[in-house]
């Protein structure tokens, strides 16, 4: 067998095993959730709408059970929600995502907040959402 085809015998051997491995490449998605977390500035938060943008979402769920969240789909990687319950500093829920790699890619914006005697706040001053791992 020739230098050359020897050598192309073994680029396409190790390619073939490259392709073929149970390990992910790193460029690859890799699904998972994301979660979606509030600051808020009262101590009496009781509901939030919200949008969520940016890249693919494949669904939401509330963090835990006392709290009732509302979705709908606008497209593919934007999504509104409302949720319901005693809000506060900190996670509130959770976005389920085709590539988490992808996180700073969402951006999520508070739209409304009621207090827990459902009055809207006059303001939004002080209150954020950020996306992450």
């Amino acid at each position: 067998m020739s230098r050359s085809r020897w050598m192309f015998a073994m680029v396409a051997a190790l390619s073939v095993g490259a392709a073929c491995s149970d390990n992910p490449t790193s460029g690859s998605a890799r699904a998972g959730t994301l979660t979606l977390r509030l600051t808020t500035p009262h101590a009496d938060d009781g509901a939030m709408t919200f949008e969520v943008r940016g890249a693919p979402i494949d669904g939401a769920t509330a963090v835990d059970a006392s709290l009732r969240l509302f979705t709908r789909r606008v497209d593919g990687s934007t999504m509104v929600g409302a949720v319901v319950g005693n809000l506060a500093n900190g996670a509130v829920v959770t976005l389920h995502v085709p590539d988490v790699g992808a996180a700073a890619r969402y951006t999520a914006t508070v739209l409304e907040m009621a207090n827990r005697q459902d009055q809207l706040r006059a303001s939004l001053a002080g209150y954020a959402l950020t996306v992450a791992p």
